[in-house]
């Protein structure tokens, strides 16, 4: 394991231990991981038919890929404060993408959908 590896693992160690909260994954098929995620936003922006800029806003969930062993999917849902999150990102975006180039890391975007 090189230097970057070792710094990247104890980057997310620290980042798990110190920022995050907990909540539940829940699959479409409904298999659940308890995870640890850290909470951030994304900002995605597109332009419609009549050149106006649209601006959406994700809650998003950081998450160490150990704890949740599979690929997010749009329909998922991540249970958090007494709130429900579904899987999904606006434009045909992909719904999570690697926090990272060690690949430890996945950042999930989601948009709130009801309280649990």
């Amino acid at each position: 394991m090189n230097i970057m590896e070792q710094a990247a693992q104890w980057l997310d160690s620290q980042r798990r231990n110190t920022l995050s909260v907990p909540a539940v994954y829940i699959c479409r098929g409904g298999e659940s991981f308890n995870i640890c995620a850290t909470l951030g936003r994304t900002l995605f922006r597109a332009e419609n038919e009549y050149g106006m800029t649209i601006r959406t806003e994700s809650r998003d969930f950081i998450v160490s890929a150990a704890d949740l062993p599979v690929d997010p999917v749009q329909g998922d849902t991540i249970q958090y404060d007494g709130r429900k999150y579904e899987v999904l990102a606006p434009n045909g975006e992909p719904v999570w993408r690697w926090s990272g180039s060690q690949h430890l890391v996945r950042r999930i975007h989601t948009k709130e959908i009801g309280i649990i």
